[in-house]
């Protein structure tokens, strides 16, 4: 993981001071702390170029420092993980192994089949020196940020960057739609001239509408920026589509005397759900599948990352309650300096089916001596106060009270689900509002950017709490005692949603449509999840020097799933709680996760409560004034 930039930009308007074109340097090496290079290079007589690297180490023995540049003179960028497509060896970096494999090609086929190869999140900034060329792009699912600044008339700078570079310019995202081509002018011109090679069969995110058929592309592509179109030429590679790890979903239609056995109050849902692995050989068959190809994916996530000697001043072995006498030093805070866990993988926990299921699996992977950081958030609730107040002062409300919201109830329960035997470090991360207004202003609103609604808001400030890993430990014996997770893997759930049905708009799509409207709306989520959450997620998570991981976006989880008819992921003829993400609830059951199987999806912004810390009336969906402030 790291922060990747580079900058084009005409040597009569800037100086070679990297401090003068890159304002927001902090946003960058936050995400890379273990080492920092920028490279500055001639492209013509007018034009120059800037590529700096802020490195988060976790393959390979040795730090490769970044931007690499082998003997010819090409520069890497890289920002992500080759977990498969492209061999790696276990004591080599992946960016060594992409740098050799690049500086191979001599065409661009050759350079378009090593990229699309690559299995695992990833974005890419390559400068081909002898054709004085530069690629770029993000995996098919937008699983790694990059944002772009197109040159205007106020501003010939081209650039590329993991997060925005400063306040004045405007940057969108790059669309994850295939991988681009930029060639400078060479002339006094200024002009640039971008080529797309489109993924197979790529449609526009959030339409079914494919890129190639799209007659006004230039605009589609700078939406949302002033482009200067005297400087700026969009082409769409007609001939080449560049093969996809986004495969075709199965749109068969359920058969017409298909159903479920029908849920009557008469059993608990969890008896309902072990009836039907009882009752249907096929349905036991594919929640074991499922099980196997997530475990798969979250096994790879876990073991690729070397281990990283903690600092013996605060380090705290994490052990289970019942041993925790073997280890003195666990038995008293360590000279009032706050407990350091020291476990490789954290989990961003709210007790949900997602992240539990995600839990019991790396359960499964890890030796059982390790400990796993499950990290909860809630936000501070403070007491409804009676309209009119009675003389005196009010009653306070309770600590326990003030964090008792459903992702920490429902955090608790999964927990209580888990493993006995394993060190479980359930981290609460407890927010105050104060704390929620100083974060937001100092860091998050850079990092949301450029996504600005309530919802962008909401989801970006919890997902920071929980990534930073600061709270205080729920369980065991230093229960309420400051920790502070360094875990540098973070494991999260996102993606389960979109393909198993488990959003509240599916049920009012089968309600108008059926299955056929179902259908529809599932390939939609499917086809803009590069466009909605994940950069973001990813701006804010390795905010911390701590690299995001996504199991349920595993390319052989989704090819696993996509595959799979409609009707045998979900019934949402079934009630809540059962009906939505139904085979996976399958999987958990059979994991033994029998309350977490039957709890009903609630998001983040409801679970932690964040927003009930803010204006009620505000949609999903509106501008958040508390984003846009900082960039108007």
């Amino acid at each position: 993981m790291c922060g990747i930039c580079c900058i084009f930009y005409n040597n009569k308007g800037f100086s070679n001071d990297s401090n003068e074109l890159i304002i927001e340097q902090g946003r960058l090496s936050n995400r890379g702390p273990d080492s920092s290079n920028t490279v500055h290079t001639c492209v013509s007589n007018n034009v120059s170029a800037l590529f700096s690297g802020h490195v988060l180490h976790l393959r390979g023995k040795q730090i490769v420092e970044q931007p690499t540049r082998d003997e010819a003179g090409n520069l890497l960028l890289w920002n992500g993980e080759i977990f498969g497509g492209i061999q790696v060896p276990e004591e080599i970096s992946d960016t060594t192994v992409l740098m050799n494999k690049l500086g191979e090609c001599n065409s661009d086929a050759q350079i378009l089949n090593t990229l699309s190869r690559i299995s695992g999140p990833w974005s890419v900034i390559y400068w081909q020196e002898c054709k004085h060329t530069l690629w770029f792009g993000r995996d098919v699912f937008g699983r790694r940020s990059l944002l772009w600044h197109l040159p205007t008339q106020n501003n010939s700078m081209f650039a590329l960057s993991s997060v925005q570079l400063n306040k004045e310019d405007v940057y969108t995202e790059v669309p994850s739609i295939g991988i681009w081509k930029m060639t400078p002018s060479t002339a006094d011109d200024g002009c640039y001239g971008f080529t797309l090679f489109p993924w197979q069969h790529i449609v526009w995110p959030g339409t079914l509408v494919r890129v190639k058929d799209n007659p006004n592309f230039q605009e589609k592509v700078s939406q949302g920026q002033s482009v200067d179109s005297d400087l700026v030429h969009f082409i769409i590679e007609g001939e080449t589509e560049v093969s996809s790890q986004m495969p075709s979903l199965n749109k068969a239609l359920p058969p017409r005397d298909y159903s479920l056995p029908d849920y009557t109050t008469e059993v608990t849902p969890i008896q309902y759900l072990q009836h039907l692995l009882e009752g249907s050989e096929l349905l036991q068959t594919l929640s074991r599948q499922l099980a196997d190809v997530l475990l798969k994916a979250v096994s790879t996530r876990v073991f690729n990352q070397h281990h990283r000697p903690t600092d013996s001043a605060s380090y705290i072995p994490n052990v289970p309650q019942q041993s925790a006498s073997n280890y003195p030093e666990c038995n008293s805070e360590p000279h009032g300096r706050n407990m350091t866990s020291c476990a490789k993988v954290a989990i961003l926990f709210s007790g949900g089916i997602d992240s539990t299921v995600i839990a019991a699996l790396v359960d499964k992977c890890l030796p059982s001596e390790e400990s796993i950081d499950l990290i909860n958030v809630a936000f501070e609730q403070k007491p409804k106060q009676p309209a009119q107040p009675k003389k005196g002062k009010p009653t306070p409300v309770s600590d326990s009270d003030r964090w008792s919201v459903p992702d920490r109830l429902t955090g608790y329960t999964a927990l209580s689900e888990l493993n006995p035997s394993r060190a479980w470090n359930f981290i609460e991360v407890n927010v105050t509002e104060e704390e929620l207004k100083e974060a937001r202003q100092a860091h998050i609103q850079g990092l949301v950017y450029p996504l600005q609604t309530v919802l962008d808001d909401s989801i970006g400030c919890a997902v920071w709490f929980a990534a930073r890993g600061k709270g205080v430990h729920g369980v065991g014996p230093h229960k309420g005692n400051p920790v502070h997770s360094t875990a540098r893997v973070i494991l999260c759930g996102m993606g389960a949603d979109e393909q198993l049905v488990g959003y509240s708009r599916h049920r009012n799509k089968f309600k108008e449509g059926g299955w056929a409207g179902l259908i529809e709306e599932i390939e939609l989520e499917v086809t803009r999840i590069s466009a909605r959450n994940l950069g973001r997620d990813d701006r804010i998570i390795t905010d911390h020097g701590k690299e995001s991981r996504f199991p349920f976006l595993d390319e052989r989880v989704v090819t696993f799933l996509s595959s799979l008819p409609i009707h045998h992921k979900a019934d949402l003829a079934l009630p809540r709680g059962i009906g939505e993400k139904l085979l996976l609830r399958l999987c958990a059951t059979e994991l033994g996760l029998h309350q977490t199987a039957t709890l009903a999806k609630r998001a983040i912004q409801f679970g932690s409560r964040i927003a009930k810390l803010e204006n009620n009336r505000e949609k999903a969906s509106d501008i958040c004034n508390r984003l846009t402030s900082l960039h108007t």
